[in-house]
C-alpha cells in the first residue's frame, strides 16, 4: 500500500463561473493546479459528466469540490466548509446533466473494478446571481477548504 503522502489524487472542481458563488469549486481547483502538487491531477468542469469514471478509476483518491447554496449570512457562523466522506450509491440513471459524486463513483466501480477513496468538499455558498465574482463570504471558506484539501493530498497533519 501507498503512503498518504504518495498517493495519487483527483481534484475535480465544477461549477458555472458565470454564476457568482456557484465557480468556487472550480476557482479552487484552478488555484490547487497552479500550486503543481505532486502526484495530484486537477479538472476543473461546468458539470459532473460520466465520463469522469475513467479518471476516477485510475487514481487512488477523488475529492470533489462544490458550491454549497447557504440561505443567509447567518448560516455561515454554523455551516462552514464541509468535508465528507463518499461511497459508491446505486444508480439513478439521471448521469447527464446533474450527476453526482457518488454515482460517478459507483461508475467507476461498475466499468473498471476499483473503489477508491473519496471526499466531498462542500464551499458555503450565498450568490447565484450572474457574474464571475465571488460574494466575500464564500471567497473566505475557499481558503479554509483549501487549508482542508492540502493535508489529504499531501499527507501534511
Amino acid at each position: 500500500m501507498t503512503s498518504q503522502s504518495t498517493k495519487s489524487t483527483l481534484i475535480i472542481g465544477y461549477g458555472n463561473t458565470l454564476r457568482g458563488d456557484d465557480g468556487v469549486g472550480r476557482y479552487l481547483a484552478e488555484e490547487i493546479d497552479q500550486q503543481n502538487w505532486p502526484h495530484c491531477r486537477v479538472i476543473s468542469t461546468h458539470q459532473l459528466t460520466p465520463e469522469l469514471a475513467e479518471a476516477i478509476a485510475a487514481v487512488d483518491q477523488v475529492i470533489f469540490i462544490d458550491a454549497q447554496l447557504q440561505q443567509s449570512a447567518s448560516e455561515a457562523l454554523v455551516e462552514v466548509v464541509a468535508l465528507k466522506t463518499l461511497e459508491p450509491n446505486e444508480l439513478s440513471g439521471d448521469l447527464g446533466h446533474r450527476g453526482n459524486p457518488r454515482e460517478l463513483l459507483t461508475l467507476a466501480k461498475i466499468l473498471y473494478g476499483v473503489e477508491v477513496k473519496a471526499w466531498w468538499v462542500l464551499i458555503p455558498a450565498f450568490t447565484f446571481d450572474y457574474g464571475e465574482k465571488l460574494s466575500p463570504l464564500t471567497a473566505r471558506a475557499q481558503a479554509e477548504a483549501l487549508a482542508q484539501i492540502r493535508p489529504l493530498v499531501l499527507g501534511e497533519r
